[in-house]
């Protein structure tokens, strides 16, 4: 006679109802073995290090404690690293929900205005000269200097913001950004060893947010530059050109102004090429009337991506791929450009 053989799943495996195990595995199975399996899955799915992971946990689990609780060694509170482990899993799902990386919002890279900003820092970084480029919040500035300075080798990017107050803040940061150290007996210590990691480099520092140095530091930069010869490229707001111009002591700095980029509103072309990253076709007039209302209002570019994302999130929404008039006009509503 026979029997009929039911199968049992082997302890400790977590029945999954696809490749990763979701929360509501996890929850019904409540174990430490099974959020074991959770977090390795979502650790190789995404090709996590520990550390990284451990990083994102945040406070209690450090990379040794998160190693070996994977491995099942771990001598400490198992159970609050478990419920951490639950938490940052839980975090990741939501965020996923919520992640805005298949939009095409990437679109930045082709616009025009990219182009023009990217070729006044390669003719900066060519000829070691001094460089300006000034324009309302949202023109494309600090994406088109990201984008060249991880694609160019010497170039470098500071962030500046209105911390920056010091000499021995610039310099500090200015320091770390090009391997210079983070560690100097003296302002006179620093600048040396920064001006001998700049000279015969063919360099260029990128200052961002230029606008919130004072004209002390803006002239610090001014000799850095001198001595290293390497390029300079102030990025900032309009008030950058503004107090540059009016200030005496920047006058060397405005003297030695190879290249100025001021920049106005997006053109046109520009709204329409990142707008259609997103939706996958032009904009009808009526749709590119919203656009431009957007990416010409406050903010710029900023609120023309903050619209498109809503959008986005819209379609979305409703399970569907592509954004309909209907989702963008919602968008503006919603974002107060209608």
């Amino acid at each position: 006679m026979t029997s009929t053989q039911h199968s049992t799943p082997a302890p400790n495996v977590v029945p999954m109802r696809g490749d990763v195990p979701t929360l509501r595995d996890i929850a019904e199975l409540g174990t430490a073995s099974a959020v074991r399996q959770a977090c390795r899955a979502e650790l190789d799915a995404h090709n996590l290090s520990h550390a990284k992971a451990a990083r994102e946990m945040g406070r209690g689990v450090s990379t040794a404690t998160l190693s070996k609780w994977l491995r099942g060694n771990y001598e400490g509170d198992n159970a609050a690293v478990t419920a951490r482990v639950r938490i940052w899993l839980e975090t990741r799902r939501e965020q996923a929900k919520h992640a805005v990386g298949g939009a095409g919002l990437d679109r930045h890279v082709e616009i025009g205005v990219t182009a023009e900003i990217e070729t006044v820092l390669a003719y900066a970084q060519a000829g070691g000269d001094v460089v300006l480029v000034h324009g309302r919040s949202g023109a494309g500035k600090s994406h088109a200097v990201e984008r060249y300075c991880g694609s160019h080798t010497a170039a470098y990017r500071l962030m500046m913001t209105g911390a920056v107050t010091t000499l021995a803040g610039l310099l500090a940061r200015i320091a770390v950004a090009v391997g210079a150290g983070d560690r100097h007996g003296s302002a006179l210590a620093a600048e040396t060893e920064i001006v001998a990691r700049l000279r015969d480099r063919r360099a260029l520092l990128v200052v961002d947010e230029a606008h919130h140095l004072s004209a002390r530091l803006l002239d610090e930069l001014r000799c850095i530059r001198d001595l290293a010869g390497c390029g300079l490229a102030l990025v900032g707001d309009d008030t950058l050109w503004s107090g540059l111009a009016g200030a005496p002591r920047c006058a060397q700095i405005v003297g030695r102004i190879g290249w100025r980029l001021p920049l106005g509103a997006p053109p046109d072309a520009d709204i329409q090429d990142i707008a259609g990253g997103v939706l996958g076709r032009q904009p009808s007039s009526a749709e590119a009337r919203l656009l431009v209302a957007a990416a010409r209002g406050a903010g710029g570019m900023h609120a023309l991506r903050r619209l498109l994302i809503r959008a986005w999130v819209s379609a979305r929404g409703q399970s569907r791929d592509a954004i309909s008039a209907a989702d963008l006009a919602l968008a503006a509503e919603e974002g107060g450009a209608a």
